[in-house]
């Protein structure tokens, strides 16, 4: 179904692939820009530290903010242990119910005096 036609080349192909042949820039032309390019990249790119060193964006936001590994990591927990503490407390069993359901009181309230 996905299948490609196997197109054969036809004469605007070959025109055309013989214009960009032609018109393909001389080797001492090419040779001096890529020289230019080289040259200006060297010059912007001189100034970076060397590549031992992370610069700040290389290692993301936490290296701006002064974090290191542990820190971010300690600050996940505390984020933990809080939301665990929170989650206990909001789960917590109601005592007025735990007390309904203690066995003496049950058994009184099948029998009817409460």
């Amino acid at each position: 179904m996905n299948q490609n036609p196997a197109h054969a080349d036809t004469n605007d192909d070959l025109a055309l692939r013989q214009a960009l042949h032609q018109a393909r820039a001389p080797a001492a032309d090419s040779q001096a820009l890529q020289q230019r390019v080289l040259a200006q990249w060297q010059q912007r790119h001189a100034q970076q530290q060397p590549p031992g060193q992370p610069t700040l964006l290389a290692t993301g936001p936490a290296l701006l903010l002064g974090q290191t590994r542990r820190q971010r990591m300690a600050r996940a927990l505390v984020v933990l242990a809080l939301g665990l503490a929170l989650a206990a407390w909001w789960l917590r069993p109601d005592p007025t119910l735990n007390e309904l359901l203690l066995p003496d009181v049950l058994s009184q309230m099948g029998m009817g005096e409460i």
